[in-house]
């Protein structure tokens, strides 16, 4: 199943938590774990390997975890010096807002496990080479090497075609279209078939 095209489910799923996540760049925590992301993609493309996307979620994890640690310990602070004042004014809003903030990163913490690396991870290997919302598999003639171009499409080629085929990857060479080591290549491989 690694090897297939993620299905219109896990798609949604990728999509959904793109939607989620927009809010969170709104606010300065938000952007960073969003570029986490964005990075992973970037280079897992870049790359066509899928562990840039599993560091990039480690890495979302674990700045938001740091964030829902620092919103416990105000949760905690605001309570334990509410109760010692028995007053209900800025201590108390604070330790709702602390409270939010801490239910914003557990969801956060939800999201991208389900939302986003169980959908990629499952579909990882066509991820890798394909894309996150591809169906069709790339065309494998543009995943040639350069060395292994052909440079004469046909097989049999007369004597006046070889000497025309030299004439224009000279013109080539002199108008700074190919290097001299393309032009040397290709005409090895003319006169190796005249």
């Amino acid at each position: 199943m690694s090897n297939q095209p993620l299905n219109s489910s896990d798609q949604s799923k990728i999509l959904i938590f793109g939607l989620l996540m927009l809010p969170s760049i709104g606010f300065l925590v938000g952007v960073i774990p969003t570029l986490f992301l964005a990075f992973g993609i970037f280079m897992m493309k870049k790359n066509e390997d899928f562990s840039h996307v599993t560091t990039a979620t480690r890495n979302f994890r674990g700045y938001v975890s740091l964030i829902l640690v620092g919103c416990i310990i105000s949760a905690a602070y605001c309570a334990t010096t509410l109760n010692a004042e028995d007053r209900w004014d800025r201590l108390g809003e604070e330790l709702i807002i602390s409270l939010v903030f801490a239910g914003i990163c557990i969801a956060y913490l939800v999201f991208v496990k389900h939302l986003f690396i169980n959908p990629l991870s499952n579909h990882s290997e066509w991820i890798e080479v394909n894309g996150i919302f591809a169906t069709k598999p790339k065309n494998p003639s543009n995943t040639v090497a350069l060395g292994e171009v052909d440079i004469i499409k046909g097989e049999k080629l007369k004597q006046y075609s070889v000497a025309d085929e030299l004439i224009k990857w000279a013109k080539l060479k002199e108008d700074g279209h190919i290097s001299e080591e393309e032009f040397n290549e290709a005409r090895r491989k003319l006169l190796k078939r005249a």
